[in-house]
């Protein structure tokens, strides 16, 4: 797989790279993992918010939701939305907005997501919450009698639910108990990174898991495949366990050492060396370490707690994991004949339209009389290719998701998701796996992006 490239990164000037740990140096079987998150918020409604048996019935299908969709909590709707804030497609639950229900609710289709009616659903921690959330909406509107809080209220719980999931254990003792099922092992990660090794630069770990978490899953994936390191401890310079991201990269937390062997924590004030801490500060980090901000490129998986606030708050370079990268570049692929035939049909489209125009001009600009039979044969050829691009465009997209299409697009424009990760991540890729083919000290460039108005 290709490294795609937003802003110019000279790998030969970064001396060390980070890594957020889940979805991105550990893989995950994401569908698998998200149902048991699914599961245990379930749990969680029930016991700790006292939600009726009913959800016991709710179902989880992973494709029914997409990284990059906006949750309207006033109104109980789940959007996809372009960079423009334009509203691709809606659903109130998982029943389907038309276009005229869609324009009754947001006149004109577009948002403003700064309003905090709106929840952009951007992790892969979300796919569980926006399907338990659609679910939550269907049974209030079907069963009124239960007398379920607001919409609002339902994101709220639902949200709170997958936090607490992932922050009480429950998620990762199983995990822990079951790796095979949930985690996926890479030997290509580990080559690239002792590659990374060879070329001189120092590796660096920051995640919000705890320490035993950590070492459980870097001891099943790095572990078994090392040939020049005994461990993955020896791999990376510096280790930070429940880093508190996004806080990490602003606030003055304070460091913890923990103790390899043991797990135990000591309070630790003084200059950063390496090792295996929890919390701290970012700044405090690069500054002891001895590094620049812009040595430094950071790898996650989420815009938000990995990228944005980096990039606002830190001078660190960026790079996104994206897990989906896979399926849509592939979807592309298989579907170039079809994007072909598209555009030799739009192209015979507008070719009409211009002619029709012109014949519209000289009827009421010039007076002319025109025969309306070219002018009806002309408007029968604009009907006949506007069917054929409807079968063209279904085909299309049966090849990506069936609920919600492409995630790095809304129609014709980018999707919102696909803005942020142009906006804020230097690189992308689908996999860490993907730097083994390329060069440590590569020169990545962008390539250059004609406006409208260039040919």
């Amino acid at each position: 797989m290709a490294i795609y490239v937003n802003r110019v990164l000279n790998m030969k000037q970064i001396k060390v790279i980070g890594f957020d740990m889940d979805h991105t140096l550990v893989r995950y079987h994401s569908d698998t993992f998200e149902e048991l998150t699914f599961n245990e918020a379930i749990k969680k409604l029930k016991n700790d918010l006292d939600y009726p048996v009913d959800i016991d019935h709710f179902s989880f299908n992973f494709k029914d939701a997409i990284r990059g969709l906006v949750v309207d909590k006033e109104n109980g709707n789940i959007l996809k939305v372009s960079l423009y804030n334009k509203i691709k497609n809606s659903y109130h639950g998982s029943k389907k907005l038309n276009y005229k229900e869609q324009q009754k609710t947001y006149l004109g289709s577009s948002i403003d997501l700064g309003d905090p009616r709106y929840l952009s659903v951007d992790t892969n921690f979300s796919i569980a919450f926006t399907i338990i959330f659609s679910q939550l909406v269907d049974l209030k509107d079907k069963k009124p009698q239960l007398e379920l809080p607001s919409y609002a209220e339902l994101a709220d719980h639902a949200l709170y639910a997958v936090d607490i999931a992932h922050r009480d254990g429950s998620l990762k003792e199983e995990v822990k108990a079951n790796l095979e099922k949930y985690i996926i092992k890479d030997e290509k990660i580990v080559k690239a990174l002792e590659r990374f090794k060879k070329y001189g630069k120092k590796l660096w770990i920051v995640t919000n898991s705890g320490y035993a978490y950590t070492k459980a899953l870097l001891d099943y994936t790095i572990n078994p495949f090392l040939k020049e390191h005994q461990d993955w401890t020896e791999l990376f310079e510096v280790t930070v366990t429940l880093a508190a991201k996004p806080r990490f990269f602003s606030d003055k937390l304070s460091f913890l050492k923990v103790d390899e062997k043991t797990g135990m924590l000591e309070n630790y004030d003084k200059k950063v060396i390496p090792g295996i801490y929890q919390g701290g500060y970012a700044p405090k980090l690069q500054k002891d370490m001895g590094y620049l901000g812009s040595e430094i490129l950071y790898l996650g998986d989420h815009i938000y707690g990995d990228i944005l606030k980096l990039k606002k708050t830190c001078d660190w370079r960026t790079a996104l994991v994206i897990e989906e990268l896979d399926s849509e570049v592939k979807a592309y692929k298989d579907t170039k004949y079809i994007s072909i035939e598209i555009d030799k049909l739009m192209e015979k489209k507008t070719a009409l339209e211009a002619e029709l125009d012109d014949l519209y001009a000289k009827e009421h600009e010039l007076n002319e009389q025109i025969d309306k039979t070219i002018v009806n044969k002309k408007f029968d050829e604009v009907v006949a290719i506007d069917k054929e691009l409807a079968k063209h465009i279904k085909e299309y997209e049966s090849h990506f998701n069936e609920k919600w299409g492409e995630v790095m697009r809304a129609g014709a424009e980018p999707s919102v998701y696909a803005h942020q990760i142009e906006k804020y991540a230097c690189i992308y890729m689908n996999n860490i796996a993907d730097f083994y083919d390329h060069s440590p000290r590569m020169y990545f460039r962008p390539s250059k992006r004609k406006l409208a108005h260039e040919i």
